[in-house]
Formats: C-alpha cells, sequence, structure tokens
C-alpha cells in the first residue's frame, strides 16, 4: 500500500486565518484594503456590511456601491461581509475563505463585470470558494440562490453520498480510546460531515465508525473543511467496530483517517454530484479506489 502523504496545515501565527498552505505574507496581503485610489472611496466606506456574508467585488467604487447596495436591499436581502476592487487574484479567493467562518454559503465572492485569474481559479477549487460573475445583477442573485439551493441539497445527502476526505490524528489530543473514539483531527483534504464514515487508512484500512459530532471552537457543527481543526466522535455502527480501540487496532503513528468510499458512494457522485467534485477531489477518490480495492 502506497503512504499517504499530505503537508500539515501550519499552527503558527498564520494559521488563525486557517488557510492551510499559506505563509504570512500571503495573509498579510490579504489583509490589504486593495481599493487603489479611487476617488470615490468615501462612498464605498460608508457602506454598511454584515458580521457575516459574502466578498463583493466590482471594477470600480461606483459599481462596487450599486452592486452592494442591491445584494443588501429589503428585495435581495444578500448580506455582504467584505468588499474589494479589481480582477479577482488568489488574495480575494483567500479573503473570501477567511470571512465565511467555515460556512460554504458564505465562502462565495460575487463579481460584478471583473475577471479571474488563472491562479485564482485554481485556488478557488482547491479552498471551495464560489466565484459568481456576471454583469447582469439580477442572474448574480439568481446564480447565487440557486447555489445556495444546491448547497442545502447537499446537506440533505443520504449516506451513500460519500466525498473523499483526508484527516490527519493530532498529537496529544486522543480524548477517548475506546467506542466512542474521541480525537482532534485537521482537515487536510476535502471536507467531513456527520454520519460518515471513518476508515484509518494506515492499519489496512481498518474501518471505526460513523462521525457522530464535530466541535469547532466549542461548538458543535454539521460539518468541517479543509484546514479546519476540530475534535470528532466516531461511534461503531456495526457489532465488529465496537471492539476496536485507540492504542490496541491503531495508534498515533496510524494518523491518517479517510472517508470509506463505496462502488456504491463513487457511482452516487457521478450521477448527482459530479460538478461539486473538483480535480484534486477526483485524484484522491482515484487513489481511494485502490486501497479499498473498488473495480
Amino acid at each position: 500500500m502506497a503512504i499517504w502523504s499530505f503537508d500539515l496545515p501550519s499552527l503558527t501565527d498564520g494559521d488563525v486565518f486557517n488557510i492551510p498552505g499559506e505563509t504570512p505574507r500571503m495573509i498579510t496581503d490579504m489583509l490589504l484594503p486593495g481599493f487603489g485610489d479611487d476617488t470615490d472611496m468615501e462612498s464605498v466606506n460608508n457602506l454598511t456590511t454584515s458580521a457575516e456574508g459574502v466578498l463583493a467585488v466590482a471594477s470600480t467604487t461606483y459599481s462596487l456601491k450599486v452592486l452592494v447596495d442591491f445584494l443588501t436591499s429589503p428585495e435581495v436581502d444578500i448580506p455582504v461581509r467584505a468588499m474589494d476592487l479589481g480582477t479577482i487574484t488568489p488574495v480575494e479567493i483567500r479573503k473570501a475563505f477567511k470571512i465565511s467562518d467555515g460556512k460554504r454559503q458564505f465562502s462565495t465572492i460575487l463579481a460584478f463585470g471583473v475577471d479571474v485569474t488563472h491562479e485564482a481559479s485554481r485556488l478557488a477549487a482547491r479552498l471551495q470558494v464560489k466565484v459568481i460573475r456576471g454583469s447582469v445583477l439580477e442572474t448574480l442573485c439568481q446564480q447565487f440562490k440557486e447555489h445556495i439551493r444546491r448547497l442545502g441539497e447537499e446537506t440533505e445527502m443520504d449516506d451513500e453520498a460519500i466525498f473523499p476526505c483526508v484527516l490527519r490524528i493530532l498529537p496529544n489530543c486522543v480524548f477517548n480510546k475506546d467506542d466512542p473514539v474521541v480525537l482532534g483531527v485537521v482537515v487536510v483534504h476535502g471536507y467531513i460531515k456527520v454520519g460518515y464514515p471513518i476508515c484509518n487508512l494506515r492499519s489496512g484500512c481498518l474501518e471505526i465508525g460513523r462521525i457522530a459530532w464535530i466541535e469547532k471552537d466549542h461548538r458543535s457543527v454539521n460539518a468541517a473543511r479543509l484546514g479546519d481543526t476540530v475534535m470528532i466522535k466516531i461511534v461503531a455502527s456495526n457489532p465488529e467496530e465496537r471492539g476496536l480501540s485507540f492504542g490496541s487496532h491503531f495508534d498515533i503513528s496510524d494518523d491518517i483517517l479517510v472517508s470509506h468510499v463505496s462502488r456504491k458512494s463513487i457511482n452516487v457522485l457521478k450521477s448527482r454530484y459530479r460538478d461539486r467534485v473538483s480535480r484534486r477531489d477526483a485524484v484522491v477518490l482515484c487513489y481511494l479506489k485502490c486501497v479499498f480495492s473498488i473495480e
């Protein structure tokens, strides 16, 4: 069996932003206003933002004001947390990832009449940031609402729709060794949801059980995504799993956990959620097919 290798997101000062693989300089760049020297800055500064919401981007300050006024109008009611101007680059993608606070509906950029660089598109796919572009305000609104609708469907997916995910167990963060297993992990690929079946990769793909709950920042959440550091409880889902114990059947040297995909779950992803499977998801899925000997 091949040895899985992932770079563990750094847990230094830069990681307060939970952006895997980013350097402190990138974090500093992300915090820069980025509005340039447009003379209409005062009108932009007077725009109201919300405690949570999307990132709004436009080509000029006038267009940005029109965009934000439209989105936050009572008829549309799309909250805006941050704003930016000009072409969407990796800086804007990182900013959208940061301000979303793990909520996928707000990990979104609404871009009015601007372009997106190739590097930004690649980073958006990796961080699962949705970029919605357009030159018609009503179309942007409709696309965002369609995006929210599809995310809602995703949260209601049946147990067979299992996306590939990879977790790394954190050292000294095993809080309960027997069923239910409780431990701290970092999501190093994909995302996890309550109900996902989990296996230990380096112990012969030993199935541990299903995720019963996820805790992030001392609160219960339904899912965790790339770069998140969370605590999870894994509960045995069949009699064979109930006798497993951390330390007896797997230990900290077996630090990689993966979602247990199956031929049926892969078929469900292909038939119903193909557009949500990123290129890297596909690569990880191919690897897991080999790991689990799926034809």
